[in-house]
């Protein structure tokens, strides 16, 4: 269990310092004199890097039978990228910077999730436990979106990302402590023994791609969506942590729910419950208290189907493949966001937040098909089991 709070810990602390900047990102890009459709190609940038990151991470980790040195040099990665954007003059330089970062981002969310998964191979709570990691970076993610709207409210946006590098060298810090080990299969497999396939589910995968589209173009213009409505960095700061902080129980029962009645049901619940927040942003947003039930729902939304998705790709793979297979979860779900950062830019330019809402929920609506027909489809095959994943 030593390792597994570590990680917790390293991740805590990776999450508060993405809450902190994150909703500020936009903003500072415009304020820097990017326009939305800049905004989204700067973002693309990103995106584009952590894509081919995480199944290059991933794929190396499985070749080299060890996590932790890529895991620790992506998070001393976003570190001195954070460094860098804290002092950028302009718009056009944050694209080279963003490289740096997306590679850093690839290898700890490949990484990670690979390691976790090798921590909870023989554990019948797999989602549980899953959720009670992950939901503690949305714990973290909230605070640090709080943080981040006081802390900006009182200095300046460069401040919070100089704060942002130190909590991301703070985590490469602590996740030195880790051992490498990557367990008992390093054995090389039986002369003439086919090798195991590295591959998921096509209904999952393409339920994958479809929500982190949706709520990645949803989210990189929700914070001048909610600006244009007339709300305050501050409040755009604590609504996006509200969020955040109810994607921990989120996560916990979803968690719990799957491990009895597997992981699909759960990322159904996802996908429509996603597409019910989108349609909100249109419909309401505009009143605080309603927003704030939005926001509500959004966090078990977002909790049931995270929990759900990185527990499915963890539990269906061996160690010796299990880096890959994280890769391939993590590339379909840097592609959703790179197409759903890359389309929101352009489509707010040319006919406004609202019909970017309306094509999410189409999307999200659109993933929550998918895992049904996964659920049909491979039914028994994705039912937890209390043993180790073959």
């Amino acid at each position: 269990m030593r390792d597994y709070r570590l990680l917790t810990l390293s991740g805590a602390l990776l999450f508060g310092a993405m809450g902190t900047s994150s909703p500020l990102m936009t903003l500072y890009l415009a304020d820097l004199g990017a326009s939305f459709a800049q905004i989204s190609l700067v973002l693309t940038t990103f995106m584009a890097t952590a894509l081919a990151s995480n199944y290059a991470s991933g794929y190396l980790s499985d070749r080299l039978q060890r996590r932790k040195p890529l895991l620790v040099g992506g998070l001393w990665l976003m570190a001195l990228a954070y460094l860098a954007l804290a002092n950028v003059p302009a718009a056009g330089m944050a694209w080279g910077i963003r490289v740096v970062e997306g590679a850093g981002l690839g290898a700890f969310s490949t990484l990670s999730l690979a390691m976790m998964g090798d921590l909870l191979e023989d554990s019948a709570q797999r989602g549980r436990r899953m959720g009670l990691y992950r939901g503690i970076g949305s714990v973290a993610f909230g605070v640090g979106a709080v943080a981040g709207g006081w802390l900006v409210s009182r200095s300046s946006i460069p401040i919070v990302f100089t704060a942002t590098a130190g909590a991301h060298f703070l985590a490469g810090a602590i996740a030195l402590l880790l051992q490498d080990n990557p367990g008992r299969d390093r054995v090389d497999p039986a002369p003439g023994a086919p090798a195991a396939p590295v591959r998921l589910p096509p209904p999952y995968l393409a339920g994958v791609f479809l929500w982190t589209m949706a709520v990645a173009g949803a989210a990189s213009m929700w914070p001048n969506a909610m600006a244009a409505l007339g709300y305050s960095r501050q409040t755009i700061s604590n609504l996006w942590g509200l969020a955040a902080l109810i994607e921990l129980p989120g996560m916990q029962g979803a968690g719990m729910l799957s491990d009895v009645a597997g992981r699909a049901p759960l990322l159904a619940v996802g996908g429509f419950g996603m597409a019910l927040v989108f349609t909100g942003y249109v419909l309401v947003a505009r009143w605080l208290p309603a927003l704030l039930a939005v926001q509500v729902v959004r966090g078990l939304a977002y909790g049931s189907y995270t929990t759900s998705a990185m527990t499915f790709a963890a539990e269906h793979a061996s160690r010796r493949t299990r880096g890959s297979v994280s890769g391939i979860f993590a590339a379909a779900t840097s592609a959703g966001q790179l197409t759903g950062t890359l389309a929101a830019g352009f489509v707010v330019q040319a006919a406004g937040f609202d019909i970017l809402f309306w094509l999410c929920v189409l999307a999200a609506t659109a993933s929550g098909l998918s895992f049904v027909t996964l659920h049909r489809t491979h039914g028994p095959a994705i039912r937890p089991t209390a043993g180790r994943a073959a």
